[in-house]
């Protein structure tokens, strides 16, 4: 059937149009030669008339009447009347000028009488013309509005296959699937693409079910819309369960066209997204999770702590909160692509340790978290004790030997209403206790405690401010040149301390903030602005009537691994004017040996400036001995904890002297520390020490009281000085 009025027969009649239109032309043409040719017999006799009779109007005007009887023949021929010929041939005997008037007047009367013809003739003419013109106009006008619309219609209906063409096409090669269901969920139909979705071919797809190659439960929403068959469009989504056992995530539109002639079916829509569920969990997973070591992040473990605290009714409750111990001097020491592997190591060990339903989570920085459900703080401090033993193992990391421990701090949420914020606070506050008490401990958080950690959280912050506003401030111990009985004690240099000048709490000394600064990582800006000021400060103290002072500063691992610290140390002597061979740079053993191999270069490169090295605390470290023959150092300085035993202890006086001779043999300076009785000095002096350094002599001064002390005869000769108890001079 021909939706567009195009059947059989339009050719047909199109032809017959065509033929009817050619014989219409043919008439038309013909018509007009009849009537040319009817103009043409009435007026031509009249014509020739007019044409003889002017002929013997020429002759009479020239005086010749001998032509006229031929003229009458000639117009007696042309059908002119009797009249007409008589009156040429009575023309013939008389005068030309008798006979023109009458045969003038014969001419006038032809030349009338032949435009009254080709008048009427033209009007006939013009006339029937105009009609069949008129006519022809109509019916080509018809004839052309009607070619027209069959030509539109057969462009419109060409048009329309080629576009169901095209679209069958596409719908076959489309990416979205379309497949078309019976009431039984059986495939009638499904496009090329299908087979892809369903890794089978659309042969094999055809007459199968569709709901059973859905996985699982997915199948049952299919089901029911097979069965509700619900009018207009519904979402759909399942998970398809492929032959290769790859799982396919599907989502599309479920349409009823079973009223549809020309579908009869239920149609499905179908797309896969797999990609992008896929890229849902993994986005999903990073923001639930660590990174570098997979654990859950603070974000995940606060939401199950959360949730853990409101299911939790009558049940135990523990957070388990650990700190690396020392941590950032790995990373000071061995950089951080060596820290991250040994962040890893620690998750690991981690995960062995919890148990099946904890939740075990990086916090962030080197602070992890176990979150134990339906345990009290008994089973927290079995756990607990396992982590401190699954860390006392050493960690090999590129050939470095890694000792790691933990501070570890236990709360459980037995008071009725505690947020998972505030249990995470008390496991905190229980933490720092257990990192003051010495680390790699465990502690319980108690109420009585909270008060003081918050204190040490306030003075973190309150040490950041000190750093900004300028409340730091620099005090100068002497080092004095050791000398027989009776002479006088000179001064050789300073060493730098820092001191907390804090608002509210007065001077604040270094053992109540370095810490904390070491901590937080603010020990790097401290010790670049000591480093600074103390270098200005030594060249403010020198005299011309006294040998150049020199200046000791405490460094830092931190500082010494910091990127540009050379440099720093360069900037500072430059903008100083301090000659690099008047900074002693001192760092403790202990720091220097854990990382020899990263700190020694360094010191030699500050030392080939002319920078003197000491070591601080000597004799404190582990292998010091082994160790020290290959170390750039120049300066020894004795712990006082063996000066405190060189008098009266044979065994403490031993060991001093033992240290002393040794720096004698590798031609270093010997520096002893905390000398506060003239018996320590008298004795040290005796056993070769070159400077001794203690209350003996100064505490701590400020700039202006240092300078003082260069003054002669300002230091007493082996007089303790009236101070308090020794003061342990902590690095800054």
């Amino acid at each position: 059937m021909d939706q567009h009025g195009g059947g059989p027969t339009a050719p047909r009649a199109s032809r017959w149009r065509v033929l009817l239109t050619l014989l219409g032309t043919l008439a038309v043409i013909g018509v007009e030669f009849v009537l040319l040719f009817g103009v043409y017999a009435r007026s031509a006799p009249v014509a020739e008339q007019r044409a003889v009779v002017a002929q013997a109007v020429g002759s009479l005007r020239a005086g010749d009447t001998a032509d006229l009887p031929a003229l009458a023949g000639q117009l007696a021929a042309a059908g002119g009347d009797e009249d007409q010929v008589q009156l040429l041939r009575d023309a013939t005997g008389a005068a030309p000028a008798d006979a023109l008037p009458a045969v003038s007047a014969l001419a006038d009367d032809l030349a009338g009488h032949g435009t009254a013809l080709q008048v009427q003739a033209g009007l006939a003419y013009g006339g029937m013309l105009v009609i069949a013109s008129v006519g022809w106009m109509v019916w080509f006008r018809r004839l052309v509005s009607r070619h027209r619309r069959l030509q539109a219609e057969v462009t419109e209906q060409a048009a329309l296959v080629a576009s169901e063409g095209r679209l069958a096409s596409l719908v076959r090669r489309s990416a979205d699937v379309i497949v078309v269901l019976g009431t039984d969920g059986r495939v009638s139909y499904a496009t090329d693409s299908a087979a892809g979705m369903f890794d089978v071919p659309v042969a094999e797809l055809l007459g199968s079910r569709l709901h059973e190659r859905v996985l699982g439960s997915d199948a049952e929403p299919l089901v029911a819309l097979l069965d509700a068959r619900p009018d207009g469009d519904a979402e759909i989504g399942f998970r398809l369960a492929r032959p290769d056992g790859r799982t396919v995530h599907v989502e599309g539109t479920f349409t009823n066209l079973l009223d549809d002639p020309g579908v009869g079916g239920l149609v499905l829509t179908l797309r896969d997204v797999t990609a992008r569920v896929e890229l849902q969990g993994q986005l999903t997973h990073q923001a639930l999770h660590d990174p570098l070591t997979g654990l859950s992040n603070r974000g995940l473990f606060a939401d199950r702590l959360g949730h853990a605290l409101r299911r939790r009714g009558n049940r135990e409750l523990t957070v388990v909160l650990c700190d690396l111990d020392d941590f950032k001097d790995v990373n000071d020491r061995l950089g951080h692509a060596v820290g991250d592997q040994l962040l890893v190591e620690v998750a690991t060990r981690l995960r062995t340790v919890a148990r099946e339903g904890d939740t075990v989570a990086r916090l962030g920085g080197d602070e992890f978290a176990l979150l134990l459900e339906d345990t009290g703080l008994d089973g927290a401090r079995e756990v607990a004790d396992r982590v401190h033993e699954w860390l006392a193992a050493p960690v090999l990391v590129e050939d470095h030997v890694i000792h790691i421990g933990a501070s570890i701090g236990l709360a459980d949420a037995l008071v009725e209403g505690v947020t998972g914020e505030e249990l995470l606070q008390h496991a905190d506050v229980a933490m720092y206790l257990a990192k003051d008490g010495g680390k790699h401990g465990t502690a319980v958080y108690e109420p009585s405690l909270h008060s003081a950690a918050l204190e040490r959280l306030q003075l973190r912050a309150d040490l950041e401010r000190a750093l900004a506003e300028g409340e730091l401030v620099l005090h100068f111990q002497p080092t004095i040149t050791l000398a027989d009985e009776g002479a006088a004690p000179t001064v050789h240099g300073f060493e730098a301390l820092v001191r907390w000048q804090h608002p509210e709490r007065g001077l604040v000394p270094p053992v109540h903030f370095v810490p904390l600064a070491e901590e937080s990582g603010l020990i790097v800006p401290m010790g670049t602005w000591v480093l600074q000021e103390a270098c200005r400060a030594a060249v403010a103290l020198q005299r011309p009537d006294h040998p150049p002072i020199a200046m000791s500063v405490n460094v830092a691992v931190a500082q010494l691994t910091d990127p540009g610290f050379v440099q720093l140390v360069a900037d500072a002597l430059a903008d100083s004017g301090l000659p690099p061979q008047q900074l002693v740079l001192e760092i403790t053993e202990t720091s220097l040996l854990a990382g020899a191999d990263v700190v020694a270069p360094l010191l030699a490169t500050l030392r080939a400036t002319g920078i003197r090295i000491a070591i601080d605390d000597f004799g404190t470290g582990y292998s010091s001995l082994s160790y020290l023959r290959d170390l750039p150092v120049d300066v020894l300085k004795v712990d006082k904890s063996f000066v405190d035993h060189v008098v009266g202890d044979e065994q403490g006086a031993s060991l001093a002297e033992a240290i002393i001779a040794m720096g004698q043999s590798l031609h270093l300076t010997t520096v002893a520390e905390g000398v506060e009785g003239p018996e320590q000095a008298a004795w040290l002096t005796a056993a070769g020490a070159t400077y001794g350094q203690g209350y003996l002599w100064s505490k701590p001064v400020p700039l202006v009281q240092a300078a003082a002390l260069l003054a002669p005869d300002s230091v007493p000769a082996r007089t303790p000085a009236r101070t308090p108890a020794a003061e342990p001079a902590v690095p800054a």
